[in-house]
């Protein structure tokens, strides 16, 4: 897999911060890969946040802009914000 040709966006990352967000997210991939290799039920693929985390993936948060998946605590750091424990959990009306 051309992990070079993955979509980045512009951003204030220094061109070190960006090649770490590669790395990270060339070890998601391959981990995501071995689990499927190997026939794990989709509800049971689990991914490795940045920080060391093994979670299963429907508790992880995905970045639009550059792809790497967090756990909620590293995402709130991610963009930048903090989501108030009012808000856990509330679904929206439509």
């Amino acid at each position: 897999m051309n992990y070079a040709a993955l979509p980045f966006y512009e951003s204030k990352a220094t061109p070190e911060e960006k090649q770490q967000e590669r790395i990270c997210l060339r070890k998601q991939i391959e981990l995501i890969l071995d689990q499927e290799r190997i026939k794990v039920p989709m509800q049971h693929v689990r991914i490795r946040c940045g920080c060391g985390k093994l979670i299963n993936w429907q508790y992880m948060f995905r970045c639009l802009y550059c792809g790497v998946w967090f756990c909620k605590t590293c995402a709130e750091e991610h963009y930048g914000m903090r989501v108030p424990e009012s808000f856990v959990g509330v679904q929206r009306e439509s």
